[in-house]
């Protein structure tokens, strides 16, 4: 049973989303207003903040229990106690059917929690998803990659885990993440054979950005971005963090395999 506390801090951290869940209109209503809403409205869209709570497991076993959960279609749970098994306990939830943003960075989560997500039937509605500050590597990924439960993702967070060269050929491969809008990869290791894994892909061709600040990248990279044909729709590339010249980035401003390019993020040099 969920304590009158833990009840009250769910409620008060309600947000009610006028249309859908990155809606920047969202509003904050009072708990009463909150609580009317989900018992008499059918249609409403809720994003539950629970960031930094100290939520332990039991926690997460008492929310799924809440009348108002089924509504819920933005859930942000970083840094937070519940680990691995907190995330199997969500994974293995109806009543987060309907959920389309899930942010769980800085949980301590492995490959065992990517891998709850992955294989979860509950979870494929699901759009963004946040696992950066973690430690999900090489099998993690893998369940990732291959799930056919997140076919519908549109944006996947892996800042800083373990992702290295080897995790980038995982994403690069056989892969049913095909319809990836963003993705973002800052300090996970990439190096340049990582990076050229990613080049060498066809399974980027609807991404519109792609996050690969802090790789430890040098102007060989521009190399390999400019002669590949692996980014056709991108709009945003971040190479912040690294070592970009300033003749590199003309380079990358020339290149006609990233004429749809529109920021490219480096380093100011003044």
């Amino acid at each position: 049973m969920m304590s009158p506390f833990f009840e009250s801090l769910v409620r008060n951290s309600l947000t009610v989303l006028a249309d859908e869940p990155d809606d920047s209109t969202a509003m904050v209503w009072s708990e009463a207003e909150a609580n009317a809403a989900i018992e008499s409205c059918e249609k409403a869209i809720y994003k539950l903040n629970l960031i930094d709570k100290e939520v332990l497991i039991e926690e997460v076993e008492d929310l799924l229990t809440y009348d108002g959960i089924r509504k819920v279609k933005e859930l942000w749970l970083d840094k937070n106690e519940f680990g691995n098994e907190g995330v199997e306990t969500l994974a293995n939830s109806p009543q987060l059917e309907k959920l389309m943003v899930l942010s769980l960075a800085n949980n301590k989560l492995t490959n065992y929690a990517a891998q709850s997500i992955a294989v979860s039937p509950y979870l494929e509605n699901l759009q963004k998803l946040f696992l950066q500050g973690n430690r999900i590597g090489l099998e993690g990924l893998k369940a990732l990659a291959e799930s056919t439960s997140l076919s519908n993702l549109r944006m996947l967070y892996l800042n800083l885990n373990p992702v290295g060269p080897a995790g980038a050929r995982i994403l690069a491969g056989k892969s049913t993440l095909q319809n990836l809008r963003e993705l973002y990869l800052q300090k996970t290791g990439l190096g340049l054979e990582g990076l050229k894994a990613l080049c060498e892909s066809e399974n980027f061709q609807n991404l519109t950005l792609l996050s690969i600040a802090g790789n430890g990248l040098q102007d060989s990279a521009v190399d390999l971005l400019c002669g590949s044909q692996a980014f056709p729709c991108l709009v945003t590339l971040d190479l912040y963090q690294n070592r970009i010249s300033d003749r590199a980035v003309d380079q990358l401003k020339a290149s006609p395999n990233l004429k749809s390019v529109r920021a490219f993020q480096v380093d100011w040099r003044g």
